[in-house]
């Protein structure tokens, strides 16, 4: 499911009117993008603008926590890119691939008891980030953070 901050805070929160209609519309386009590779792109575009008419209607609700509210703002700003993957295939339809990156830091961290300092969880993060790249392009670790350092960009995937 793509991912929202604050979706599962403000159903936890109270608000019945806003957030878990959003949650079952995510869910319901989520369903989308699994079959979509099975359905033709006139399909697609056609779920896309149902999904669409749903998130209207549901922007139009009124939430009844605070929550609720802040998730409908952060909604407003990025709801042009929410049903992107619907209709672009090369768009995965949940964020399963950045949540398996970051698994190796949540371990380190679990490890490790944390980090003592602010510059050295910073580092962590910036050469997991480089790494994760690298390798998501097929580059070698190594040779990803020499390009960094020298502050030239990574080859583009192939």
């Amino acid at each position: 499911m793509p991912s929202l901050p604050g979706r599962k805070v403000a159903i936890d929160a109270g608000d019945a009117i806003f957030a878990p209609g959003i949650k079952n519309l995510l869910k319901d386009a989520c369903a989308i993008g699994r079959r979509r590779d099975a359905l033709a792109d006139t399909t697609l575009n056609a779920y896309e603008a149902q999904r669409n008419r749903k998130l209207d209607r549901l922007m139009a609700r009124t939430p009844t926590d605070p929550a609720g509210r802040k998730l409908q703002k952060i909604i407003r700003k990025v709801r042009h890119q929410i049903f992107v993957f619907v209709t672009n295939r090369e768009i995965s339809a949940t964020n399963n691939g950045s949540e398996r990156a970051l698994r190796h830091t949540a371990v380190y961290r679990k490890i490790t008891n944390g980090f003592r300092s602010q510059w050295r969880s910073e580092l962590y993060a910036d050469i997991r980030s480089v790494v994760e790249t690298a390798r998501r392009r097929a580059t070698s670790a190594i040779d990803a953070i020499r390009l960094t350092l020298d502050r030239r960009p990574l080859p583009a995937p192939a």
